[in-house]
């Protein structure tokens, strides 16, 4: 029987972007988060079901077809996902689940940097650490090691909160997955995106396209090291560490 993970490709990442839209024009909350993942369920087949009517046909092909995805909970089968959790898995193999939950149960950032220079930082870490880190993540050893002085590299990826989950929804209704975003944004009419969610995207490109669809008002949310520079846009705040992943998420906002 084919064992499927949820990869990086650009296709299966939109399947889950369409997925994850359906349940939260069809489910409420506490449905989504069973759904998802983060809250154990035995029903997850049955609430894609309620979800599915809503999925683009290419979607829900793609969906039927790893059922098994499904059930395990679709939000733990991505790339970074997965790696997190094998990376949880070796730290609790190579210093044990005492420790670990000792590590894990600390208050503070000095407590756990405490913690780290006194039990976790031996010899062999010192002399392999960041050659693994680098192997799981593909980023450079400091930035993991923040995370992780900061109480979050090895606590479970958070719930959405249930504020945030009624906000997406009243807006689900009106929005789009793009496929090739280049192409995409070159359909739509000027003045015509409110919002633009743009993830990980490289936007280097993509600049004068954004600048020209977006409506004034429009904010762009996408995770880079730096705010991309499209004409008209500013930064809003300072930038904020975006969760787990390598890299910051900036705020924009259509400067009028």
């Amino acid at each position: 029987m084919a064992h499927h993970h949820l990869d990086s490709a650009a296709h299966g990442q939109r399947h889950l972007v369409e997925l994850k839209l359906a349940a939260l024009k069809t489910l409420a909350h506490p449905e989504y988060l069973e759904l998802a993942g983060p809250r154990a369920s035995r029903r997850r087949r049955a609430l894609y079901q309620r979800a599915r009517w809503v999925l683009p046909r290419e979607s829900d092909e793609f969906w039927l077809a790893r059922l098994g995805l499904i059930d395990r909970g679709v939000w733990s089968q991505g790339l970074l996902e997965r790696r997190l959790a094998s990376f949880r898995a070796f730290v609790g193999w190579v210093h044990g689940s005492r420790r670990v939950g000792r590590f894990r149960a600390l208050a503070t950032e000095a407590e756990r940097r405490a913690m780290y220079a006194r039990e976790w930082r031996t010899w062999l870490w010192r002399r392999f650490g960041a050659y693994l880190w680098e192997r799981w993540f593909d980023v450079p050893p400091e930035r993991l090691e923040r995370l992780l002085l900061e109480g979050r590299l090895l606590a479970p990826p958070p719930e959405i909160e249930e504020s945030v989950f009624e906000a997406a929804k009243a807006c689900a209704p009106r929005a789009l997955v793009a496929g090739s975003p280049e192409d995409y944004l070159r359909t739509l009419p000027d003045a015509s995106v409110d919002v633009f969610a743009l993830g990980r995207l490289d936007v280097r490109g993509l600049e004068g396209e954004i600048a020209r669809v977006a409506r004034p008002g429009a904010r762009i949310s996408v995770v880079c090291e730096r705010a991309p520079d499209v004409r008209g846009f500013r930064a809003e705040g300072a930038p904020a560490e975006a969760g787990i992943f390598p890299g910051f998420l900036i705020q924009e906002v259509w400067a009028t």
